[in-house]
């Protein structure tokens, strides 16, 4: 389980909870520039794990320095704790902008970023689509996937996949996922088509997404999905980023980082093989939108290289890079930062691009109305029963 895939998605589940704002004790801290106090010393190291680590800034048209000239300056000396969070919500959800990247203060409060959701399809997703699909009950409660039938035509199989992350971090949960996935695909090995839902899945760890997507692939021939690289100096343009990784990096020696190293790289992770004992190789829809994110968008862009498959519904949530937490040195532990450290690109069309901050579009984009959703209707799946049923 290597860097790029190693943390789920945080980003559209966080919940931004903004404290009171009464003064905390200043904590003055002699520096080499002057007397700072403790929450100017605060910023400056959070702005410079960015400065030395974020790898997209050019994606986002990012001018960090000028973050640094606008922002620092707003921290005085009567500046709280709790108005520093303020300053770092700011920043997290209006110029970073990114579902990977976070502040926490207090293990409490956490300053981030969640796209904006169709509520019509949240609605859809979570109100009508129970009532379409017949669940194999043995697998409604497995935590990874459950799958059954369309239940206006039972020849058409449906996996709802959850998300990709190991709820017990130890090399023997990936076998126990990899099993309840072949169970599912055994099952429905003889449909006319299956549909696969990934709209709510908000991502975790590749080589799980991977092993999925495996199993619809129409040949041996690995493929080469992604491209990966990070930054090798401060800044905040493309030169600041090194080449596209080739060999193995255990990563930047940083002991603020859990696990000790910041921004490894692993080149294994960019080639994905069929997977398992046999692969579906019918008509398979894939339904995706905002809330498909980071590994379930590799399984998506990994969907979409073959051709007998379709993807239905909205764009993804577009956060692809790996990350790592720091524990900040100053503030006495109470400040943590999850930083993306990867400029990730997708091989889509051919062509290597980043998806970053845009997500990938479906091939049939499909945005339902108001009545739709009142009338009880699930407009993804009649489009997914649509397209397997068609000759």
């Amino acid at each position: 389980m290597k860097n790029i895939f190693r943390l789920p998605l945080l980003g559209f589940l966080l919940v931004l909870i903004i404290g009171s704002c009464n003064k905390d004790d200043d904590v003055i801290i002699p520096d080499g520039n002057g007397t700072l106090i403790e929450q100017q010393k605060v910023f400056k190291e959070f702005w410079e794990i960015y400065d030395r680590h974020y790898p997209l800034m050019h994606r986002k048209n990012i001018d960090w320095q000028n973050v640094y000239d606008t922002y620092y300056p707003k921290i005085t000396s009567t500046t709280s704790d709790n108005q520093l969070f303020g300053v770092f919500e700011t920043i997290m959800g209006t110029i970073v902008k990114d579902g990977h990247s976070s502040l926490t203060f207090n293990a409490n409060q956490e300053a981030g970023f969640e796209p904006e959701f169709d509520r019509n399809i949240q609605n859809m997703v979570q109100n009508n689509t129970a009532d379409k699909v017949s669940i194999v009950s043995s697998s409604t409660n497995n935590p990874y996937l459950s799958y059954g039938t369309i239940t206006s035509d039972s020849n058409i199989g449906y996996i709802n996949s959850k998300n990709f992350e190991p709820v017990n971090e130890n090399d023997s949960e990936f076998n126990n996922f990899k099993a309840i996935v072949d169970e599912a695909l055994t099952a429905l090995q003889n449909k006319a088509g299956i549909v696969i839902d990934v709209r709510t899945n908000g991502g975790g760890q590749g080589p799980f997404a991977y092993y999925l997507a495996g199993r619809f692939f129409a040949n041996n021939t690995p493929i080469e999905l992604i491209q990966q690289r990070i930054k090798t100096s401060a800044g905040s343009t493309v030169a600041s980023l090194g080449e596209w990784a080739t060999k193995e990096f255990e990563g930047y020696p940083d002991a603020r980082v859990e696990g000790g190293f910041v921004a490894g790289v692993f080149p294994e992770d960019n080639t994905i093989v069929a997977s398992g004992t046999f692969q579906f190789t019918k008509k398979v829809a894939v339904l995706t939108s905002k809330g498909t994110a980071s590994a379930a968008e590799y399984f998506t862009a990994a969907i979409k290289t073959q051709s007998h498959t379709r993807t239905i519904g909205n764009t993804t949530f577009g956060i692809f890079a790996g990350s790592d937490i720091f524990t900040l040195t100053n503030g006495g532990g109470k400040w943590k930062t999850r930083v993306s450290t990867h400029d990730v690109e997708i091989k889509y069309n051919n062509t290597f691009q980043s998806f970053e901050g845009i997500g990938i579009t479906p091939d049939i984009l499909s945005i339902p109305t108001t009545a739709q959703v009142t009338a009880g209707d699930d407009i993804h799946l009649d489009a997914a029963v649509g397209y397997i049923n068609k000759k």
